[in-house]
């Protein structure tokens, strides 16, 4: 790795966390309707707000040693990791893809991935203020970047949709319509490849949930937000998903 590369990773890590410490906002207001532009960072105990100079991502948390400054409260692990992990998929995002406006996009689905996993663990539901937007977004995009190719991203995002509706309606309660509307995103960013995330998805939320069921941590009648499965699979998919499609082609055929 050259110095000029090695430089832009360490710019995609710092950009993700800063990203990131935007998505723990984005994680607690959206859920209630508050704004996630004001009032700014506060501690959710005592409200008084946090010094720039503790709200450095990870960083200011480990100098507080995980505790608010004023009421000496603890503050969730949850905040730096959450930093943490999409400064992360932000180093690999660029690594993957490398310097082109591909890159930038791929981020912007990273990290409405993030939040969307995070809200549906906390809340079982994926917000419509993330998912429309962002099938908008991603579409829009998609298709100014491969506009000889623009069918492929439409048919992606309406087809992911339609068979995740189709199975909702089908298998009463498996499916919600946040999972559909979340198919749509997928398929505005990822194309072809929504296939191989939709069965990375089913694969890993299958084999997830029989081992919750088997270690009894979840019951057959407990809900299991399907969003986390589906953010992991776009995950691989963007990671791999044309070289995962071409493999499988070439066995197939």
């Amino acid at each position: 790795m050259s110095g000029f590369d090695a430089y832009l990773t360490f710019c995609s890590l710092l950009l993700g966390m800063v990203v990131g410490s935007f998505l723990n906002v984005v994680i607690h207001r959206l859920p209630s309707r508050e704004s996630v532009i004001s009032p700014g960072s506060h501690c959710p105990r005592c409200d008084h707000p946090i010094r720039w100079y503790h709200n450095i991502p990870v960083v200011g948390w480990l100098v507080l040693r995980g505790t608010c400054h004023d009421c000496g409260e603890p503050i969730s692990w949850r905040y730096p990791a959450i930093e943490g992990l999409t400064g992360i998929i932000f180093v690999v995002a660029y690594l993957v893809y490398g310097v082109q406006a591909r890159t930038l996009l791929v981020m912007v689905f990273l990290a409405g991935l993030v939040a969307i996993t995070f809200i549906d663990l906390d809340h079982f539901i994926i917000p419509d203020r993330i998912v429309l937007p962002g099938a908008v977004v991603g579409l829009a995009a998609s298709v100014a970047l491969e506009p000889e190719r623009w069918w492929v991203y439409v048919v992606a995002a309406f087809g992911g949709a339609g068979f995740l509706l189709i199975l909702g309606l089908v298998w009463a309660g498996g499916m919600g319509m946040g999972d559909v509307k979340m198919a749509l995103m997928m398929g505005a960013f990822l194309g072809a490849s929504t296939i191989v995330a939709l069965f990375v998805a089913f694969l890993v939320g299958g084999v997830g949930g029989a081992i919750l069921l088997a270690a009894r941590i979840k019951g057959r009648k407990d809900r299991l937000p399907f969003g986390p499965y589906l953010a992991f699979g776009s995950l691989i998919a963007v990671l791999a998903g044309p070289q995962m499609l071409d493999l499988y082609l070439r066995v197939a055929l």
